[in-house]
């Protein structure tokens, strides 16, 4: 599982562009294809597309196999990234549209070819892989098989100023996508499905959107749609992605997916993630920045309006937290924290990794909230997943229709309070000390004379909570509330929770954790 889970993560992670060379022995095979404006185009919507996904359960499940030699799935990473597509020849570039795209081939870690069409109207036609349009100066002489193709591409537009385009979307690798909006570096990861995530004894399953169909859009246009074909050993589906680049970039999503066969798990909107260290656990010996994370909370929205917060941490051992929710107004993977001090680190610029914030759309209904994180000892690993998993699932061949929209920031709730920093200790006597920071425009009146009024309860196990004491920290306009729990309790897991009051009103967002009494 931590294995599937390092190189899955690490395919998220590294989203260059790249380009090889040609083996001179070998004939040019596909590579000189000739231009796609050459050929009769058929048509593709969205109805053709989940037509094309419903006739792949006719058939078995074949396997995507590696495509690339063996140079090209050894290049390491240092060596990979060197590979640069010529942004001279970007798909629409010449044509002075906002949106131009990119192609990305294989090596490393991406090692089977996918197919990427361009679609005019309602018509499309194939985009061929030519080994030109690469600068692989850097990489030496790489051998270049008969069989290579594109293994994802990315979306330019002038997101961050009017005079140049910048990168702001990638597709690479399985169903993996990313989005940055304005302002933004790339950090954690979407996906279009996950199968049996965070299972012990059932291995995971990574469906791949094996072919994309990207709609040109008018010269003037501020979004783009792209169409993806996602296929797997237990699922097929068809995907309509509307990507809107902006100050708050958003992606709107509709699927329709269908079962080969029963899964164990199904993960609705899959979030990837990295948390290393924070402010709630102890920096690793020999680390010079004192936090590492592309993600420091789940945040999520009950039917009802209440919002809730927890803090992720980087576990002993694997875990999944699940939160059972009906008709949940949104949830996400949260980069609360954007103060460059947290981090202090001027390549990765953890303070400008995005937020991913889920708005279900009807489809969600009764399910579960699944967080699940595993020990990582190191940056490259994305070890932290979030989805939904339905109550219930479709007959197999039966569709199971989606639409959700996923926004790539996400602010605090302004009518609350919110949760801007989580510590913990041991007491001189064994016992566990917790400290959370909130803070807020909700908060600005009160004074350290007129404090509100903290609250903290255990879920699932009655403990007795002591010296539960509210403070204003006039430093930092933040209001703290300490506790501490007991230093024994055995191996019960505690669910804790924390707010503010005043009086009857809550006034600010529920800060919740799971104490490992056992693990810690």
């Amino acid at each position: 599982m931590g294995l599937v889970n390092l190189i899955l993560g690490a395919i998220a992670a590294l989203l260059i562009a790249t380009g090889i060379t040609k083996d001179p022995n070998q004939n040019n095979g596909n590579v000189t294809i000739t231009t796609p404006h050459e050929v009769v185009r058929p048509e593709m919507d969205f109805s053709k597309l989940k037509e094309k996904a419903r006739k792949l359960l006719e058939s078995p499940y074949i396997e995507i196999k590696p495509h690339t030699s063996k140079e090209l799935s050894s290049l390491p990473y240092d060596r990979y990234k060197n590979i640069r597509f010529r942004t001279e020849k970007s798909l629409w570039r010449s044509e002075g549209s906002a949106f131009q795209i990119q192609f990305m081939p294989p090596g490393h870690l991406y090692n089977y070819a996918i197919n990427i069409n361009e679609m005019v109207g309602s018509n499309y036609q194939r985009i061929p892989f030519l080994e030109e349009y690469f600068d692989w100066s850097e990489v030496g002489e790489i051998k270049l098989n008969a069989e290579i193709g594109h293994t994802g591409f990315k979306i330019h537009y002038p997101i961050n100023t009017d005079e140049h385009t910048d990168e702001f979307a990638v597709f690479q690798g399985a169903s993996y996508f990313r989005i940055v909006s304005k302002g933004q570096f790339y950090g954690l990861s979407a996906r279009g499905l996950g199968i049996n995530t965070g299972m012990a004894n059932t291995q995971e399953e990574f469906p791949v959107f094996k072919e994309f169909w990207i709609k040109k859009p008018g010269k003037f246009d501020s979004t783009i749609f792209v169409y993806a074909l996602l296929d797997g050993k237990s699922v097929t589906g068809a995907y309509e992605i509307e990507i809107v680049p902006g100050e708050i970039s958003k992606t709107i999503i509709n699927a329709e997916i269908y079962l080969r066969k029963p899964v164990e798990k199904l993960g609705i909107s899959p979030l990837t993630s990295m948390f290393w260290y924070g402010e709630n656990s102890q920096v690793p010996q020999g680390q010079a920045y004192p936090e590492v994370h592309d993600s420091d909370g789940l945040q999520y929205q009950t039917e009802t309006g209440d919002y809730y917060w927890r803090p992720i941490d980087n576990p002993k051992k694997p875990h999944t937290h699940i939160i059972d929710l009906e008709n949940p107004k949104g949830f996400g993977l949260i980069q609360r924290d954007k103060d460059f001090a947290s981090y202090e680190d001027t390549n990765m610029k953890y303070q400008l990794r995005p937020s991913a914030w889920i708005e279900p759309g009807d489809s969600f209904g009764k399910g579960q909230i699944h967080l699940f994180r595993f020990p990582t000892k190191q940056d490259s690993d994305d070890n932290v997943t979030l989805f939904w998993v339905p109550s219930n699932l479709p007959e197999v061949g039966e569709p199971l229709r989606l639409q959700y929209s996923i926004l790539w920031n996400v602010y605090p709730p302004k009518k609350l309070a919110y949760v801007v920093g989580t510590r913990t200790n041991l007491g001189k006597d064994g016992e566990r000390n917790f400290f959370i920071d909130f803070k807020g425009e909700k908060l600005q009146s009160y004074t350290e004379e007129k404090l509100p009024t903290p609250v903290v309860e255990s879920w699932n196990e009655p403990i007795e909570v002591t010296n539960v004491i509210i403070q204003k920290i006039p430093e930092s306009e933040k209001f703290r509330i300490s506790f501490q729990i007991p230093a024994k309790l055995g191996n019960k897991n505690t669910e804790l929770k924390a707010y503010l009051k005043d009086n009857s009103e809550v006034i600010s967002e529920t800060w919740i954790t799971t104490w490992d009494h056992a693990n810690q």
